[in-house]
Protein backbone atom coordinates (compact mmCIF):
# COMPACT_ATOMS: atom_id res chain seq x y z
CA UNK A 1 0.00 0.00 0.00
CA UNK A 2 1.57 3.39 -0.89
CA UNK A 3 1.85 5.97 2.54
CA UNK A 4 0.18 8.51 1.28
CA UNK A 5 0.27 11.53 3.49
CA UNK A 6 0.86 15.43 2.83
CA UNK A 7 1.90 16.60 5.58
CA UNK A 8 2.42 13.74 8.14
CA UNK A 9 4.88 14.84 11.28
CA UNK A 10 5.38 16.65 14.55
CA UNK A 11 6.26 19.79 15.64
CA UNK A 12 4.98 23.07 16.34
CA UNK A 13 5.30 26.13 13.87
CA UNK A 14 8.38 28.37 13.99
CA UNK A 15 9.69 30.56 11.99
CA UNK A 16 12.58 33.00 12.05
CA UNK A 17 13.56 36.23 14.14
CA UNK A 18 12.86 37.17 17.55
CA UNK A 19 15.43 38.82 20.23
CA UNK A 20 16.16 36.44 23.05
CA UNK A 21 17.03 37.52 26.49
CA UNK A 22 15.52 37.72 30.09
CA UNK A 23 12.11 36.05 29.19
CA UNK A 24 9.14 36.21 31.51
CA UNK A 25 9.52 36.46 34.60
CA UNK A 26 8.82 32.81 36.54
CA UNK A 27 5.31 32.42 38.50
CA UNK A 28 4.51 30.43 41.32
CA UNK A 29 2.41 27.85 41.94
CA UNK A 30 1.67 25.66 38.41
CA UNK A 31 -1.03 22.72 37.35
CA UNK A 32 -2.40 19.98 39.43
CA UNK A 33 -2.94 16.28 38.58
CA UNK A 34 0.31 14.71 38.36
CA UNK A 35 2.50 12.25 40.09
CA UNK A 36 6.04 14.26 40.40
CA UNK A 37 7.74 11.94 37.51
CA UNK A 38 9.71 15.14 36.36
CA UNK A 39 9.70 16.82 39.85
CA UNK A 40 13.05 18.93 40.21
CA UNK A 41 14.12 18.78 36.72
CA UNK A 42 14.23 21.97 34.58
CA UNK A 43 12.69 20.94 31.15
CA UNK A 44 13.40 23.91 27.88
CA UNK A 45 10.78 23.27 24.81
CA UNK A 46 11.11 24.92 21.36
CA UNK A 47 7.97 25.83 19.65
CA UNK A 48 6.09 25.18 22.55
CA UNK A 49 3.95 28.32 22.62
CA UNK A 50 1.11 26.47 20.41
CA UNK A 51 0.52 22.85 18.95
CA UNK A 52 2.11 19.56 19.81
CA UNK A 53 4.88 21.76 21.57
CA UNK A 54 2.59 23.41 24.17
CA UNK A 55 0.77 19.58 25.31
CA UNK A 56 4.51 19.08 25.97
CA UNK A 57 4.45 21.98 28.51
CA UNK A 58 1.44 21.08 29.89
CA UNK A 59 2.46 17.50 30.43
CA UNK A 60 5.74 18.27 31.61
CA UNK A 61 4.44 20.91 34.20
CA UNK A 62 2.02 18.66 35.17
CA UNK A 63 4.48 16.14 36.22
CA UNK A 64 6.34 18.84 38.47
CA UNK A 65 9.25 20.32 35.98
CA UNK A 66 10.08 23.71 35.51
CA UNK A 67 9.49 24.53 32.00
CA UNK A 68 11.40 26.91 29.79
CA UNK A 69 8.90 27.40 26.36
CA UNK A 70 10.97 28.85 23.41
CA UNK A 71 9.19 30.43 20.79
CA UNK A 72 8.58 33.43 18.46
CA UNK A 73 4.71 33.43 19.10
CA UNK A 74 5.28 35.95 22.08
CA UNK A 75 1.50 36.57 23.05
CA UNK A 76 0.63 32.69 23.33
CA UNK A 77 3.95 32.12 24.60
CA UNK A 78 3.39 34.76 27.75
CA UNK A 79 -0.22 33.41 28.34
CA UNK A 80 1.12 29.55 28.39
CA UNK A 81 3.43 30.45 31.17
CA UNK A 82 1.19 31.93 33.20
CA UNK A 83 -1.17 28.94 32.94
CA UNK A 84 1.66 26.73 33.83
CA UNK A 85 3.22 28.37 36.66
CA UNK A 86 6.58 28.06 37.56
CA UNK A 87 7.26 28.56 33.75
CA UNK A 88 8.95 31.18 31.79
CA UNK A 89 8.32 32.22 27.99
CA UNK A 90 11.71 33.23 25.82
CA UNK A 91 11.12 34.66 22.23
CA UNK A 92 13.91 32.51 20.15
CA UNK A 93 14.99 31.78 16.95
CA UNK A 94 16.24 28.34 16.90
CA UNK A 95 18.31 28.93 13.71
CA UNK A 96 20.77 31.38 15.44
CA UNK A 97 23.60 29.96 16.81
CA UNK A 98 24.29 33.31 18.68
CA UNK A 99 20.42 33.33 19.76
CA UNK A 100 21.00 29.69 21.58
CA UNK A 101 23.62 30.66 24.06
CA UNK A 102 21.75 33.47 25.32
CA UNK A 103 18.60 31.26 25.68
CA UNK A 104 20.42 28.83 27.91
CA UNK A 105 22.56 31.71 29.60
CA UNK A 106 18.42 32.83 30.34
CA UNK A 107 16.92 29.66 31.14
CA UNK A 108 19.74 28.78 33.83
CA UNK A 109 19.10 31.60 35.45
CA UNK A 110 15.61 31.64 35.98
CA UNK A 111 15.58 28.14 36.32
CA UNK A 112 18.90 26.23 37.29
CA UNK A 113 21.07 23.71 35.00
CA UNK A 114 18.79 22.21 31.95
CA UNK A 115 18.02 18.25 32.35
CA UNK A 116 15.72 18.15 29.80
CA UNK A 117 15.73 19.42 25.84
CA UNK A 118 12.45 18.96 23.73
CA UNK A 119 13.36 20.23 19.79
CA UNK A 120 9.77 20.44 18.99
CA UNK A 121 10.06 23.39 16.94
CA UNK A 122 9.09 22.22 12.81
CA UNK A 123 8.12 23.64 10.13
CA UNK A 124 6.53 22.48 6.94
CA UNK A 125 5.79 23.96 3.25
CA UNK A 126 4.17 22.08 1.05
CA UNK A 127 5.80 21.51 -2.23
CA UNK A 128 5.07 18.69 -4.58
CA UNK A 129 8.34 17.18 -4.49
CA UNK A 130 11.54 18.27 -5.99
CA UNK A 131 10.68 21.31 -7.46
CA UNK A 132 11.03 23.12 -4.33
CA UNK A 133 13.28 25.99 -4.76
CA UNK A 134 16.37 27.11 -2.36
CA UNK A 135 13.92 29.24 -0.43
CA UNK A 136 11.97 26.10 0.80
CA UNK A 137 14.33 23.77 1.31
CA UNK A 138 16.67 26.22 3.69
CA UNK A 139 13.85 27.36 5.23
CA UNK A 140 12.47 23.74 6.35
CA UNK A 141 16.39 22.18 6.77
CA UNK A 142 17.27 25.43 8.56
CA UNK A 143 14.26 25.14 11.59
CA UNK A 144 13.71 21.15 11.61
CA UNK A 145 17.78 20.08 11.23
CA UNK A 146 20.03 22.94 12.01
CA UNK A 147 17.76 24.37 14.72
CA UNK A 148 17.77 20.27 16.28
CA UNK A 149 21.83 20.37 15.98
CA UNK A 150 22.32 23.65 17.39
CA UNK A 151 20.20 23.24 19.88
CA UNK A 152 21.93 19.88 21.10
CA UNK A 153 25.24 21.89 20.59
CA UNK A 154 24.22 24.68 23.01
CA UNK A 155 23.00 22.45 25.80
CA UNK A 156 24.32 18.81 25.67
CA UNK A 157 27.98 20.21 26.82
CA UNK A 158 26.46 21.35 29.97
CA UNK A 159 24.16 18.04 30.57
CA UNK A 160 27.71 16.24 30.07
CA UNK A 161 29.72 18.34 32.45
CA UNK A 162 26.73 17.72 35.31
CA UNK A 163 26.57 13.77 34.83
CA UNK A 164 23.90 13.66 32.56
CA UNK A 165 20.47 14.82 30.77
CA UNK A 166 17.62 13.87 28.18
CA UNK A 167 16.99 15.03 24.90
CA UNK A 168 14.01 14.60 23.21
CA UNK A 169 13.64 15.31 19.33
CA UNK A 170 10.66 15.64 17.48
CA UNK A 171 11.16 13.52 14.03
CA UNK A 172 8.22 12.37 12.51
CA UNK A 173 7.14 9.59 10.64
CA UNK A 174 7.82 11.03 7.12
CA UNK A 175 11.58 10.14 8.30
CA UNK A 176 11.09 6.49 8.75
CA UNK A 177 8.82 5.81 5.00
CA UNK A 178 8.80 7.43 2.33
CA UNK A 179 5.91 9.72 1.41
CA UNK A 180 4.45 11.94 -1.57
CA UNK A 181 5.70 15.37 -1.75
CA UNK A 182 7.60 17.43 0.35
CA UNK A 183 10.70 16.34 0.26
CA UNK A 184 12.67 19.44 2.02
CA UNK A 185 10.58 18.10 5.34
CA UNK A 186 11.17 14.42 5.06
CA UNK A 187 14.56 15.37 4.59
CA UNK A 188 14.90 17.44 7.08
CA UNK A 189 13.14 14.43 9.48
CA UNK A 190 15.36 11.75 8.02
CA UNK A 191 18.26 13.85 9.54
CA UNK A 192 16.74 14.21 12.44
CA UNK A 193 17.32 10.70 13.38
CA UNK A 194 20.57 10.86 11.97
CA UNK A 195 21.52 13.42 14.63
CA UNK A 196 19.47 11.61 17.33
CA UNK A 197 21.39 8.41 16.77
CA UNK A 198 25.06 10.32 16.58
CA UNK A 199 24.21 12.29 19.86
CA UNK A 200 23.13 9.02 21.82
CA UNK A 201 26.39 6.92 21.00
CA UNK A 202 28.51 10.03 21.20
CA UNK A 203 27.34 11.48 24.87
CA UNK A 204 26.34 7.75 26.48
CA UNK A 205 29.28 7.89 28.26
CA UNK A 206 28.17 10.92 30.24
CA UNK A 207 24.88 9.66 30.88
CA UNK A 208 23.34 12.02 28.33
CA UNK A 209 20.58 9.99 26.92
CA UNK A 210 19.24 11.60 23.17
CA UNK A 211 15.78 10.22 21.26
CA UNK A 212 13.56 11.00 18.58
CA UNK A 213 9.81 10.44 18.79
CA UNK A 214 8.30 10.15 15.42
CA UNK A 215 4.53 11.16 15.17
CA UNK A 216 2.13 10.29 12.84
CA UNK A 217 -1.26 11.96 11.64
CA UNK A 218 -1.58 14.07 14.71
CA UNK A 219 -3.90 17.51 14.24
CA UNK A 220 -2.12 20.74 15.37
CA UNK A 221 -1.74 24.63 13.73
CA UNK A 222 0.62 22.96 11.82
CA UNK A 223 -1.18 20.10 9.97
CA UNK A 224 -4.73 21.46 10.18
CA UNK A 225 -4.65 23.19 7.12
CA UNK A 226 -4.75 19.98 5.58
CA UNK A 227 -8.34 19.10 3.30
CA UNK A 228 -10.71 17.04 5.16
CA UNK A 229 -10.31 14.25 2.12
CA UNK A 230 -6.42 14.05 3.17
CA UNK A 231 -7.10 13.41 6.55
CA UNK A 232 -9.80 10.76 6.21
CA UNK A 233 -7.50 9.39 3.57
CA UNK A 234 -4.89 9.28 6.04
CA UNK A 235 -6.73 7.68 8.67
CA UNK A 236 -7.98 4.92 6.35
CA UNK A 237 -4.46 3.86 6.14
CA UNK A 238 -3.77 3.85 9.67
CA UNK A 239 -4.66 0.23 11.61
CA UNK A 240 -6.52 2.38 14.52
CA UNK A 241 -8.30 3.78 12.54
CA UNK A 242 -7.90 7.65 13.94
CA UNK A 243 -5.60 10.60 14.25
CA UNK A 244 -3.73 10.91 17.36
CA UNK A 245 -3.88 13.76 20.14
CA UNK A 246 -1.26 15.78 20.88
CA UNK A 247 -1.43 14.55 24.69
CA UNK A 248 -0.36 10.93 23.05
CA UNK A 249 2.52 12.47 21.98
CA UNK A 250 3.26 13.85 24.94
CA UNK A 251 3.14 10.90 26.90
CA UNK A 252 5.90 9.75 25.24
CA UNK A 253 8.35 12.77 25.86
CA UNK A 254 7.43 12.72 29.50
CA UNK A 255 8.33 9.06 29.60
CA UNK A 256 11.44 9.62 27.18
CA UNK A 257 12.16 12.73 29.52
CA UNK A 258 11.97 10.77 32.97
CA UNK A 259 14.43 8.73 34.40
CA UNK A 260 11.62 5.68 33.87
CA UNK A 261 13.49 5.85 30.87
CA UNK A 262 17.27 5.54 32.18
CA UNK A 263 18.21 2.47 29.99
CA UNK A 264 17.26 4.14 26.55
CA UNK A 265 18.61 6.00 24.44
CA UNK A 266 19.33 6.19 20.74
CA UNK A 267 16.07 5.17 19.84
CA UNK A 268 13.19 6.57 17.20
CA UNK A 269 9.68 5.83 18.84
CA UNK A 270 6.75 5.84 16.38
CA UNK A 271 3.54 7.34 17.51
CA UNK A 272 1.26 6.92 14.90
CA UNK A 273 -1.26 3.87 15.63
CA UNK A 274 0.66 1.53 13.84
CA UNK A 275 1.12 3.46 10.70
CA UNK A 276 4.52 2.24 9.43
CA UNK A 277 3.89 -1.37 10.25
CA UNK A 278 1.66 -1.65 7.36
Amino acid sequence: MEKNSPWVGGGSPVGGGGPVGGGSPVRGGGPVGGTGRLAGKVALITGAASGMGAAHARAMAREGAKVAIADIATEAGEQLAAELGSASYHDHDVTDPAAWQGLVVAVEGMHGPIDVLVNNAGIQVRSVGIEADDDEWAKVTGVNQRGVFLGMRAVIPGMAERGGGSVVNVASTAALVGMPGSIPYQASKAAVLGLTRGAAVSYGRNNVRVNAICPGLVVTGMTASASREAVEAMKAQIPLRRDGRPEEVSAAVVFLASDESSYITGVALPIDGGFIAL
